[in-house]
């Protein structure tokens, strides 16, 4: 199905910039009603997103948690207390103005917001966010071919997006290549003899925390519309049903495929349905190969196993579903380990 790419990329411009300019009177209502109290609990996977795998009424809704390395499931759990981590997204003014420095070129005005002063200004842009992403999700669930329509494609790219930068997997991922560059550094610069303020400045130079790096794939403009790019022009997209008797279930870390370059991307919206991104290139290797008809794809068991065990191997530590769903994928979870085990 063909789509408008000029209208995808005017409608997640006209989003995020929306949300960049606005949240700054939202966020002067919020905190006024809020005494300007901080947010101590940070969640790098969205609560509305993990809801939608538990069970239970809405207002009280639960999942079941798989600890993929210790092998334990909790079930009955709020989401409330997984995949968060202490003021996780808390900036200074300064490393915020310099990493918006190139959207302020574009968006001049934006620089003269008082919000970005605020030091918990990715969290609240973030929560003010999940909403409207929320709001998408349910859309799809109840009109699955909504996602050829521009507009929700573009948020959900932008939802995505996020969902594959946010975490705290990703992070650490950048942390130990930023730790390991800067090792390297400091040997070359000894082996060389080097006076130490020039060894100090290369360092400086050359490394970037993971948290500088993370936020600004996060709220910068570029590299949502990198993602963007990617997703529409490299990509088919289809619709997944999950007609088995097996549920989708997700991970603290649910999006990697996204930026590691998958060529075939499964991001469930539900228990039941999924948005399938499969990659142009010809004889690509795949995680299913059950075919699309219409854009269409009915999953059988073996490719909803596979795209869970996919979750499982790129969680950083928790995976939440449903009861049934959370069980059987322990076992697989406990057959794996032992095998690791044993070629270990």
């Amino acid at each position: 199905m063909e789509f408008d790419i000029k209208k995808c990329y005017i409608y997640i411009v006209v989003d995020i910039v929306s949300n960049l300019s606005q949240i700054c009177v939202w966020r002067w209502k919020v905190s006024t009603l809020n005494n300007i109290q901080k947010t101590k609990n940070q969640h790098y996977v969205p609560r509305m997103y993990m809801k939608r795998f538990g069970y239970g009424a809405t207002e009280k809704r639960r999942m079941s948690v798989l600890f993929k390395d210790e092998g334990k499931v909790l079930h009955n759990q709020n989401p409330e207390n997984y995949a968060s981590d202490k003021y996780f997204y808390d900036v200074s003014n300064d490393l915020l103005m310099e990493l918006l420095k190139n959207d302020f070129k574009v968006f001049p005005s934006l620089k003269e917001s008082d919000n970005l002063k605020d030091e918990q200004f990715v969290e609240h842009a973030l929560s003010r966010e999940e909403g409207t992403y929320n709001q998408m999700l349910d859309e799809i669930e109840e009109n699955p071919q909504s996602i050829y329509n521009d507009k929700t494609r573009a948020i959900f790219i932008s939802f995505i997006h996020s969902l594959a930068y946010r975490t705290k997997k990703y992070r650490d991922i950048l942390d130990n290549i930023n730790y390991k560059t800067e090792q390297v550094l400091r040997e070359m610069c000894d082996n060389m003899g080097l006076d130490p303020k020039i060894k100090k400045d290369t360092i400086k130079a050359n490394c970037i925390s993971g948290q500088q790096l993370q936020i600004e794939n996060i709220i910068s403009l570029a590299p949502v519309l990198g993602t963007l790019n990617n997703l529409l022009q490299n990509y088919n997209w289809y619709i997944a049903y999950n007609n088995t008797e097996l549920d989708f279930i997700i991970s603290d870390n649910p999006a990697q495929m996204v930026w590691t370059g998958f060529n075939d991307i499964c991001i469930p919206i539900s228990k039941r349905l999924a948005i399938i991104l499969r990659v142009k290139t010809e004889d690509a290797p795949l995680i299913s190969h059950d075919m699309p008809v219409n854009n269409v794809i009915e999953l059988s068991l073996k490719s909803v196993i596979a795209y869970n065990l996919n979750q499982i191997g790129i969680a950083r530590r928790c995976l939440f579903g449903s009861e049934k769903a959370i069980d059987f994928m322990s076992k697989l979870n406990g057959a794996m380990n032992c095998m690791k085990g044993k070629i270990n």
